[in-house]
């Protein structure tokens, strides 16, 4: 992939304490660049704070600091976030904010693996018929989950979700399916959560490193081999609510990252194990659905809240399960 230097400079005087250089960055600079983008900024040696290079993307940044970004090294391909007519399924909308339902199996930021076709693509495309041509995602779920996601079209505004989501203001609620028949009616977890660098996206628990990550899990139905569950995060570590139900012995339904490929039950007739084996081998989408989203509105300062029905794969699946 051809790559360029784009001589642009960029200066930040900081007004907060304890934060980390990379969220910092990620928050300040252009939606282009991507974490792993300001990764490699940092280490090539392009970032200066109060005149001294810093390699370290987790360096402490101080009150008053001063950031100066010189020369950012990129993708020439991924420097412009390029519009794409795709179908969207907006729940809210107004000139502030957009509250997106998310289907299976898309990405919602283009990276170095997706260029395009991604609901960023999508949303730029759509706010062409007017003024606000800039997108930003307040929130993002994972490629093979669906759900709820916030699209804002304003830094100030962005910057007051993030706070939101920091103090814990807003409520985002999911469905999941989950391997096995949970006893408990309610399980709440403390744990910390941490990446394991050998297998680069699984996480690992562990009670020394991390950060602090904290979810409440309610049951809704319990059928033979699979139980459904409302969630609720409290904190917003990525894969959170895979990483604590497989914790807790009951990884989502198909899940393969976190061992939701593997039957739990024990005694299952030949005939059953079959169908869900082959349930698991021709789904594409693993079993959580981001069915609930609860904010403050940024300008309006009223509280909205919007729900989204289960897909259709995962009533399907309910279905099939209920019958086994």
């Amino acid at each position: 992939m051809q790559k360029q230097i784009i001589k642009k400079y960029y200066k930040f005087f900081i007004d907060k304490h304890k934060t980390r250089l990379d969220n910092y960055l990620i928050e300040k600079l252009p939606i282009m660049y991507t974490r792993s983008i300001i990764h490699k900024i940092i280490i090539l040696g392009n970032v200066y704070i109060n005149q001294k290079q810093i390699i370290n993307k987790k360096y402490k940044l101080k009150k008053k600091d001063i950031i100066e970004i010189y020369n950012l090294y990129i993708n020439k391909e991924n420097f412009f976030l390029k519009s794409e007519k795709i179908k969207l399924h907006i729940i809210y909308e107004d000139e502030y904010l957009l509250i997106i339902n998310k289907p299976f199996n898309s990405v919602v930021h283009p990276g170095t693996r997706n260029p395009k076709g991604t609901i960023l693509n999508g949303i730029k495309f759509y706010l062409q018929k007017t003024k606000l041509k800039k997108p930003y995602l307040a929130n993002r779920i994972d490629k093979e989950t669906s759900g709820l996601i916030i699209v804002v079209t304003d830094e100030k505004i962005l910057k007051n979700i993030s706070k939101q989501f920091t103090l814990n203001l807003i409520k985002k609620k999911y469905i999941a399916l989950v391997n096995g028949n949970i006893k408990k009616n309610n399980i709440t977890i403390y744990s910390n959560i941490i990446r394991n660098r050998k297998t680069k996206y699984n996480m690992d628990i562990t009670k020394f490193r991390g950060k602090v990550c904290i979810s409440s899990f309610k049951v809704i139905e319990r059928l033979k081999y699979i139980t459904v569950l409302k969630c609720r995060l409290y904190t917003g570590r990525t894969h959170q609510i895979r990483v604590h139900l497989k914790k807790i012995g009951h990884p989502i339904f198909n899940d393969k990252k976190y061992g939701g490929d593997q039957i739990l039950c024990d005694n299952i007739p030949l005939c059953k194990k079959k169908i869900i084996n082959h349930i698991i081998k021709n789904s594409h989408f693993i079993a959580l659905h981001a069915n609930s989203l609860e904010l403050i509105h940024p300008i309006f300062l009223k509280t909205i809240k919007y729900n989204s029905i289960i897909p259709y794969q995962i009533y399907l699946l309910i279905k099939i399960m209920s019958t086994l």
